[in-house]
């Protein structure tokens, strides 16, 4: 009996470094991607259209982590209901690729040979809001009236317990909202 526990663990030890070699060859790592909005983190934010205003879309880039994070806030009303969805890369995609990528989630998909994410994860609802909204001013555009926003929203910590670890933050973006 103890021969054969010993056995066990001889070839689970046998295994560890076969898997870690297996997992490196896919292109991935194996340690838990942080990813913390600070004050040089990239941010994108779009809310118009060819066809004129949208719901707005707040992207946030880790370039070292190989992750976008995506917030939309809706524009259909003032309840501003939001969203988030965190995208994640091969380690070996780079800025300019990020950026290829970007560029196609809201415009015309300029750039073909754009890498796919590896994972893609969306929020929990409680995990972002908006907390807060003050009316800017009202606009008038060709396709209709608009008032416009400004919100304050929260995105608060998440962990998926195994690959990935969002830390909170709150930040600011505008919101137009077709007028009544």
């Amino acid at each position: 009996m103890k021969r054969s526990a010993l056995c066990s663990l001889l070839l689970t030890l046998f295994m560890i470094p076969i898997v870690s070699v297996l997992d490196a060859a896919d292109g991935q790592s194996n340690s838990v991607r942080v990813l913390e909005v600070k004050k040089n983190t990239e941010k994108q934010e779009v809310r118009s259209s060819q066809i004129g205003y949208r719901d707005t879309l707040v992207f946030y880039t880790f370039t070292d982590q190989q992750a976008v994070l995506q917030l939309q806030i809706d524009n259909k009303d003032t309840k501003f209901p939001m969203t988030g969805t965190i995208y994640l890369f091969a380690d070996s995609v780079n800025s300019e690729d990020l950026k290829k990528w970007l560029n196609n989630q809201h415009s015309d998909a300029l750039f073909p040979d754009v890498p796919k994410p590896i994972a893609t994860q969306k929020l929990p609802a409680e995990t972002c809001k908006v907390t807060a909204h003050k009316l800017v001013d009202h606009t008038k555009e060709t396709f209709g009236e608009y008032d416009n926003y400004s919100v304050t929203f929260e995105v608060k910590d998440y962990s998926d317990k195994k690959s990935l670890s969002l830390k909170g933050f709150s930040g600011m973006a505008k919101v137009h909202v077709m007028a009544k």
